[in-house]
């Protein structure tokens, strides 16, 4: 008896040495190979240098997170401890990994897939004061931007805006390949337009680099960035954002999850309040809900595409536009809803779509008028139909783009469209008023929210509503992510 018992336990312990881990060992490095080898031990590179579009960057192996090798043309991509994402050709074709009780072993990369590196290798001060670059290829970091005004032709004069007085600059190529400028002033106010003799910027990094990058690789910069010691670089925590309100899951893997904004929950007039909205905003009735957890932005391909790869899904087509930081469209509901298992399986939190009542209630912001900021249009708070910003009527734009509303929640009005989690109910007194979602079997259409790229600025209000069928998929369809307190 006691034979078959130690039988079956070695048995065990064989199983569970031979299961893959889904992350390193405490302590150590992990590497993965193309084969699906992998190996355990501390990477002996004091820094990993890449070629990219716009020169050479050295990152210190201190500050490194994760490495994927490119191959078959594919460039390379280094995420840092901070946030940062870079991609190019890797300098070095080998890698040294130190092994405890074992012979050094030296790896080619082009044999290798991947290496996650020991979490918080180094201790990083609360917060770093930094300008933050975003490059169109979709990579992103901390540096420090050479001093200097901005000359930006309109369409009918010219303006010279101070540096000191730039809270962001975004640029957007047409497709007649001309190179356009929109530039968010500290006051909130909107200037367009091209830049006038400005070929390039010029940068230096974290890590001491000085980069010249040229104004058409340039998707953003963001000025005085206060990077609060988050799992992700985001420039709008300069403002608005306070950590009493900002919420970030980590993955079972330590990769971040969406960027959420705790509300408080509330008392609030659902519905048309003006008296000039469709008949399914009727008739308005007060809503009580309880606290949540609502995406700053709306779901990105980035977070998508993850999904996607771990769950051997088809990834979307991003129409031509682009894929990265802009939101993820062609995706059903049932698609919205099949990621939010994901992510709560993921980041062991329980995660979903919204509901009708707690989108109105987070887009609204506390407002009473026909948009967030106001009940005129306005100009450039949106992306849509005659909204006034560089990418109206012609495709979406990354998350992010436009102020956020009181709140702290972005793109609300327009960008895409969102699925939440209600069937379609065209009378308001019928839902339930504590924010829990109308739902019935065989439901034949979802409500979508907020307006869209592709839309005129009505159906962007904070009370207008949409339909779809839950199996539809649309390039001005998306959606964001509710997380339960």
């Amino acid at each position: 008896m006691i034979m078959i018992t130690r039988f079956i336990f070695l048995i065990i312990t064989l199983v569970i040495v031979s299961v893959r881990p889904s992350y390193g060992v405490a302590g150590f490095d992990l590497v993965t190979m193309k084969n699906g080898d992998y190996h355990h031990g501390t990477v002996a590179h004091e820094i990993f240098t890449l070629t990219t579009s716009y020169g050479q960057v050295a990152i210190p192996y201190l500050m490194m997170a994760r490495l994927n090798v490119g191959h078959n043309g594919k460039p390379s991509k280094i995420l840092t401890h901070r946030g940062e994402h870079f991609s190019g050709e890797l300098a070095s074709g080998e890698i040294i990994i130190l092994r405890d009780q074992q012979p050094t072993l030296p790896l080619h990369t082009e044999d290798m897939a991947e290496v996650i590196f020991t979490k918080h290798k180094i201790r990083q001060p609360r917060s770093i004061a930094a300008d933050f670059i975003e490059i169109s290829n979709g990579d992103r970091f901390l540096a420090t931007l050479t001093p200097g005004d901005l000359l930006l032709k309109a369409e009918d004069s010219i303006h010279h805006i101070f540096q000191n007085d730039i809270y962001l600059i975004d640029f957007e190529t047409t497709d007649q390949n001309k190179l356009l400028t929109q530039v968010t002033l500290n006051s909130g106010e909107i200037r367009q337009g091209q830049l006038v003799s400005k070929k390039s910027f010029e940068v230096k990094t974290q890590y001491g680099q000085d980069l010249s990058i040229p104004v058409q690789q340039l998707s953003m910069l963001a000025y005085h960035v206060n990077f609060q010691n988050q799992t992700s670089i985001n420039y709008h925590y300069r403002r608005h954002i306070t950590p009493a309100n900002l919420l970030q899951d980590k993955m079972i893997d330590g990769t971040p999850g969406p960027e959420l904004i705790v509300i408080r929950g509330g008392d609030y007039i659902k519905g048309d309040i003006q008296g000039d909205g469709d008949s399914d905003e009727r008739p308005t009735v007060r809503h009580k809900l309880k606290p949540f957890a609502i995406g700053m932005y709306e779901v990105t391909f980035d977070q998508y595409d993850q999904f996607c790869n771990d769950t051997r899904r088809t990834l979307p087509s991003d129409s031509g536009w682009g894929r990265g930081q802009r939101p993820v469209i062609n995706v059903s509901w049932e698609d919205a809803m099949a990621y939010t298992k994901w992510l709560s399986r993921k980041t062991r939190k329980t995660y979903r779509l919204p509901s009708d009542s707690e989108w109105e209630y987070a887009g609204r912001a506390g407002s009473k008028t026909r948009f967030w900021w106001g009940n005129e249009v306005g100009y450039a708070h949106a992306n849509c139909e005659g909204c006034g910003s560089l990418w109206d009527g012609e495709k979406t734009a990354r998350v992010g783009k436009f102020l956020p509303n009181a709140y702290g929640l972005h793109d609300t009005a327009g960008n895409v469209f969102e699925w939440v989690a209600d069937c379609l109910h065209t009378d308001f007194s019928k839902a339930p008023i504590d924010g829990t979602p109308l739902d019935k079997a065989g439901c034949g259409k979802r409500v979508i929210r907020g307006g869209a790229w592709s839309f005129p600025a009505k159906e962007s209000r904070s009370a207008n509503r949409w339909r779809d069928f839950p199996t539809r998929q649309s390039d001005d369809t998306g959606f964001r992510v509710v997380r339960e307190l």
